[in-house]
């Protein structure tokens, strides 16, 4: 607060690398870490279904009704369904921080927090594919339906193969031995490691990230 007030140096600027090269990565490892396999996968269905066709129909839903309804208004000039698409992928995807605190002071039942945490964890991979599909629509790039929808599979499904090799080597060192600061680094590079390789090949570095922390939080 001193430093701010000060005007001591310039503030950073939010750049995307700097979002998800920095912080993005560390947030995701450790909420897929905290999740067990047994209820995640016990739960995979209703998980999958609100994280996948979930966020695609929200996505939909939203650009079939801003479209009209922007162009009535006349909030924006020009502004097609393709735009709207771009828009509703950007906000699809939901934060469950605030909602898990109140689970928490409620005493929910865990089986709520565990879909609510799993539906977040996949729905940031989900909702990003479409974000920079759709956003390939709006710059001019020819797409089919039978080409979305490989992209997307191969995207997400290279991103969680390489997330689930990265964490299964680093759970296998971690078994090796019990010193805290050597796992506190193993960690790191599993978090950090998934998600750098996967978006180095133009894979889903979050949906790594989840496989990766996932596994080290259950396996290792």
């Amino acid at each position: 607060l001193v430093l701010g007030v000060a005007h001591a140096f310039p503030a950073p600027h939010l750049t995307k690398a700097l979002l998800f090269n920095l912080f993005l990565p560390g947030l995701i490892f450790e909420a897929a870490f905290h999740i067990e396999f047994t209820e995640f996968w016990g739960n995979r269905l209703a998980v999958s279904s609100l994280a996948l066709p979930g966020v695609i129909v929200a996505t939909a839903l939203t650009a079939v009704i801003l479209a009209p309804v922007a162009n009535t208004l006349r909030l924006e000039q020009d502004f097609t369904w393709k735009h709207a698409l771009v828009f509703g992928a950007l906000i699809s995807a939901t934060d469950p921080i605030a909602v898990v605190a109140i689970f928490k002071s409620l005493g929910v039942p865990k089986r709520l927090a565990v879909l609510l945490d799993g539906e977040s964890l996949l729905n940031d991979g989900t909702a990003i594919v479409f974000f920079t599909l759709s956003l390939a629509l709006v710059n001019g790039t020819e797409v089919s339906a039978g080409g979305l929808a490989w992209d997307f599979v191969r995207i997400v499904g290279m991103g969680a193969l390489i997330g689930t090799g990265v964490g299964l080597g680093v759970s296998q060192i971690i078994k090796q031995g019990d010193d805290p600061m050597i796992e506190i680094s193993l960690t790191t590079i599993g978090a950090y490691g998934s998600f750098l390789t996967a978006e180095h090949f133009g894979y889903s570095g979050v949906i790594a990230t989840v496989a990766a922390g996932m596994l080290c939080g259950n396996y290792a």
